[in-house]
């Protein structure tokens, strides 16, 4: 079985075009900064309530290479505003990689960059995450997270092209039940993430269904 972590960095390597120069697109950048930095007070007080942030765009309008741009700054200005630092944890779907659009993956990719704790690591059992994902999302995702000492700023996890594999366009409804998708997981569970930490997903503008998922205090860029 592929170790997760080699999965993580394995993911990174194929997403990042080395050597290429990012771009234009800075007052996307300038409004997640805006974003994230919303949530401070949440880390100072310890209250708050969860924040989602979806990049909406047309097919080929550059969501990945912005994700990209955000994890691995290559422009001096990206650098320079030091969004990566606020990094928690990533993933990227990928139509064509179904290892991507796996549940049970997802969840453990996020552990192994999450929650070193040996300790959290052992929950784990075999199949766990296949047969109750909601479960596992639960015991070794949220609860580790909730039980960490705010930081000194917001973080935020991306999740890159989160309607991948949901097989859903506008007025059709095909939900492959509970959790049975990533972005039916989170959407079921960001609510309950500690107030210091953004989702912030990417997804094409025409899977409205998918946006719609996520409700409360969302933003839409």
């Amino acid at each position: 079985m592929t170790n997760p972590k080699d999965k993580v960095y394995k993911m990174a390597q194929t997403m990042f075009a080395a050597g290429k120069q990012f771009y234009c697109r800075e007052w996307v950048f300038h409004k997640l900064q805006h974003s994230n930095s919303g949530n401070n007070a949440g880390v100072v007080s310890g209250k708050g309530t969860a924040w989602v942030c979806v990049v909406s765009r047309r097919p080929g309008s550059g969501k990945t290479a912005l994700s990209t741009e955000l994890l691995w700054p290559s422009s001096p200005a990206s650098l320079q505003r030091g969004l990566h630092r606020q990094a928690l944890a990533f993933h990227f779907c990928r139509a064509q990689d179904s290892d991507t659009l796996c549940v049970g993956g997802f969840i453990r990719g996020l552990v192994t960059q999450i929650c070193r704790n040996p300790a959290v690591q052992s929950l784990f059992q075999p199949g766990e995450c296949e047969r109750n994902p909601a479960e596992a999302f639960k015991r070794c995702i949220l609860l580790p997270l909730l039980g960490m000492k705010p930081p000194q700023q917001s973080l935020f996890l991306l999740v890159d092209s989160i309607d991948e594999g949901c097989n859903v366009a506008e007025g059709e409804q095909t939900s492959t039940g509970i959790s049975g998708t990533i972005a039916e997981l989170l959407a079921d569970h960001y609510e309950f993430f500690p107030p210091w930490l953004l989702l912030l997903c990417s997804a094409r503008k025409q899977s409205k269904t998918v946006t719609k998922m996520f409700t409360g205090e969302y933003k839409q860029l």
